[in-house]
């Protein structure tokens, strides 16, 4: 696959108010990472439906006993574990410019945070550079495809190769609710359309023909397949107003659209994480707002492929 900068015509709106998205590609690892800053007030929520998540500060999004759920930012990145190697940049930057919890005038960012692995091409740790040039990039604008946390991102790797995927996003409108849903894909298996067709894999099989002659010994042969590390990660960010319960239950909706385009999800080869961040600025149904972000989810996934290049 030709890497690539990303360039205007690769970028959507989030379209989200209170919301900030940056992310950097770096090519000659063949990795990068996506950031997005929110303002508080907020609350947050998660859910991890893989066996093998590579996460940072998840627990205090489903402790009962937290007064407040807010977040300053989440991190997306690749590298697998040590992409967390940038979080403590991350909140130098949010510390100087004043943006975390605050107590006894002493800033504490709050940055949950997930990981790929995408060790397709090196094992090298991302650069110290890496938070820098993403914070430059900040604005109110994603590129999809191969680019920033989803430039090393794989998908169909139950069949032993490397089909290059990246990050998508897309959102759903009702009046002045926004629900945003953000996708890396990373995952075990292949991506499939509306009508069955596999648009991941240019040559693969449709879904029922996948699901009729699916390998499944593959879950018995992890170690004839180095290339099987997977994890599908992403995030709801809306304008809805909800709880830290109602949160995660719309990441779990999310997360169903996920599966609902990705066949096999969620297995114990994966570590797919969902978060959902709101900034409770409209009244909203939480039904209403989990639909919304489960149709997102879907079209997210599919918009990877949009742009793609074989």
């Amino acid at each position: 696959m030709l890497l690539r900068r990303e360039n205007e015509k690769d970028y959507v709106p989030l379209k989200v108010p209170g919301f900030q998205v940056g992310g950097y590609t770096d090519l000659e690892l063949h990795s990068g990472m996506t950031l997005f800053l929110v303002e508080r007030p907020n609350t947050a929520g998660v859910f991890v439906s893989g066996s093998a998540p590579a996460t940072h500060e998840t627990d205090l999004l489903r402790s009962p006993n937290r007064r407040d759920y807010a977040i300053d930012a989440l991190l997306f990145t690749g590298r697998s574990a040590y992409g967390f190697n940038s979080i403590p940049k991350l909140m130098d930057w949010l510390r100087r410019n004043k943006r975390g919890f605050v107590l006894n005038e002493v800033v504490v960012p709050i940055i949950p945070a997930v990981a790929i692995f995408d060790f397709n091409e090196n094992d090298q740790p991302p650069r110290d550079d890496w938070v820098e040039k993403a914070i430059r990039n900040l604005g109110d604008k994603i590129p999809i495809g191969p680019f920033w946390a989803g430039t090393g991102a794989t998908v169909g790797k139950y069949k032993g190769k490397k089909i290059f995927s990246g990050q998508g996003y897309a959102v759903m409108e009702k009046g002045d609710l926004r629900v945003g849903v953000f996708v890396v894909l990373n995952s075990l298996g292949d991506v499939f359309g509306f009508d069955g067709t596999n648009i991941s894999d240019p040559n693969g099989k449709n879904l029922k023909e996948t699901i009729s002659s699916f390998p499944f010994d593959t879950f018995s042969k992890l170690g004839d397949l180095p290339n099987i590390r997977n994890t599908t990660i992403g995030a709801v960010i809306t304008n809805a107003s909800l709880t830290n319960t109602t949160a995660s239950y719309v990441a779990y909706q999310a997360n169903l659209g996920f599966a609902s385009r990705i066949w096999p999800y969620s297995t114990s080869l994966d570590g797919d994480t969902v978060f959902c961040v709101s900034t409770n600025k409209i009244q909203a149904s939480p039904d209403v707002v989990a639909i919304m972000a489960r149709a997102a989810a879907e079209l997210a996934v599919l918009s990877v492929f949009k742009n793609k290049i074989f």
